[in-house]
């Protein structure tokens, strides 16, 4: 069985509290909402579950002032949903089950069924990570049932939230095996969403692997080089609120990503690790036919991305907005997305060697926003494929936010050679 799912962080935000509740109510369950939004920006795990603890003691103290409430139980779920960045494909030693429990309080004191289709929804993840599946298929039906999904989206709609609920149908549905279906889910997911955006990225992720898996291999094929042309490093794969299930099936998504941008050794190691996570038999058979395909095909002179000498200059900022520490450190993160496009792009001029710069504008939540450029590039014509990876990889970048408003603009110069 297969599952990658989307964990929409802010999905219960704007349904969180309604206009009827009391004031001492909603000052805990505001607070709770920042502590968790806080937790979902947080990379150390301890530091995450301390900002949860938080969160669901604030919510349990809402929940005895408001009996018969249902938000607090609502927002005690959240915080028990609370994963470790590193395995956001499972919760806390019964945390899960507890948070499903709480979900269906919320569910009976929802009498007027303001909360049903967040509470829906939290439902089917929290399931999805106890492997219910089919008490999750059932909770995203019932979603799906509550919302009009050909209405246009209105100011009021969380941005990409009908997306990601179709696209984590879709993936409960491979899970069971019902390809069909949730290659059907996934094309809807993605028409929902925007073009490009993280949401459009992760259902034509799902439909790509549920194409394949379908032996529909040329659509298959389309799908994955559509979304590897936005982001060619992959890295919303490892997004801390992406989550597989079984955790191996990662690998199947990556394998498929570097066939598609003609990364052999890498395609290889990827199709090698996801069968030795010991997968289910029927999709064990594709990764087989995959792995056997990848080496029929020439090994030609590959370089390794981890061989390969990248190093960033010292960042310059321009308002100060950001200590040059804080930016190494976020920027060491990223080596291996560098070294992954200056692999690829030695591949076709195998003397690329030098020095550019990358301009990033990084908006005060750490998002790096609209565009990264590459300028004042030494290295030449036959660095535009470089070039072009380098900026569409660091559109993804994130570093921690900071408050104000205003975005820094940042230079930082890399230095690319060859493996010694």
């Amino acid at each position: 069985m297969s599952s990658r799912r989307l964990v929409a962080v802010a999905l219960a935000c704007a349904s969180l509290f309604s206009a009827g509740i009391a004031r001492a109510e909603s000052d805990l369950l505001s607070r709770a909402e920042e502590l968790l939004r806080q937790a979902a920006s947080t990379r150390q795990a301890a530091a995450r579950f301390h900002l949860a603890d938080e969160a669901q003691a604030l919510a349990e103290q809402a929940a005895r002032k408001s009996p018969r409430s249902a938000e607090p139980h609502l927002a005690l779920a959240r915080a028990l949903n609370v994963s470790d960045p590193d395995h956001p494909e499972r919760c806390r030693p019964g945390a899960c089950e507890r948070a499903t429990d709480e979900l269906h309080r919320a569910r009976a004191l929802d009498s007027g069924g303001a909360l049903a289709s967040t509470i829906a929804q939290e439902l089917g993840l929290a399931l999805s990570r106890l492997r219910r599946y089919p008490e999750a298929l059932a909770e995203y039906d019932r979603a799906i049932g509550l919302i009009d999904a050909e209405r246009l989206p209105n100011l009021w709609d969380d941005p990409g939230s009908r997306s990601i609920l179709f696209s984590n149908s879709a993936e409960t549905l491979m899970a069971l095996g019902r390809l069909g279906e949730a290659i059907d889910r996934y094309r809807r997911a993605r028409d929902l969403a925007e073009p490009g955006s993280l949401e459009w990225q992760l259902a034509e992720w799902g439909l790509g692997l549920a194409l394949d898996r379908d032996e529909q291999l040329d659509k298959a094929a389309e799908s994955i080089r559509h979304v590897i042309d936005v982001d060619p490093t992959m890295s919303h794969l490892s997004d801390d609120n992406v989550f597989f299930e079984p955790p191996g099936d990662v690998y199947y998504y990556r394998a498929l990503g570097h066939e598609a941008a003609g990364d052999r050794e890498l395609a290889l190691s990827a199709w090698r690790d996801y069968l030795a996570s010991a997968p289910p038999a029927r999709w064990a058979r594709r990764a087989r036919a995959h792995l056997a395909e990848v080496r029929r095909g020439p090994a030609g002179n590959e370089p390794d991305p981890e061989r390969l000498q990248v190093r960033f200059g010292e960042p310059e900022t321009f308002a100060d907005l950001r200590p040059a520490a804080e930016l190494r450190e976020g920027l060491g993160r990223y080596q291996d997305d560098v070294r992954l496009c200056y692999a690829r792009a030695l591949k076709t001029a195998p003397h690329l060697r030098g020095e550019l710069s990358l301009g990033l504008e990084i908006w005060p939540s750490g998002a790096v926003y609209p565009d990264a450029r590459v300028f004042d590039d030494r290295l030449g014509p036959a660095a535009a494929p470089l070039e072009r990876c380098l900026e569409r990889a660091a559109r993804s970048w994130h570093f921690p936010s900071i408050g104000g408003i205003q975005p820094e603009t940042v230079r930082i110069r890399i230095e690319l050679a060859p493996a010694p």
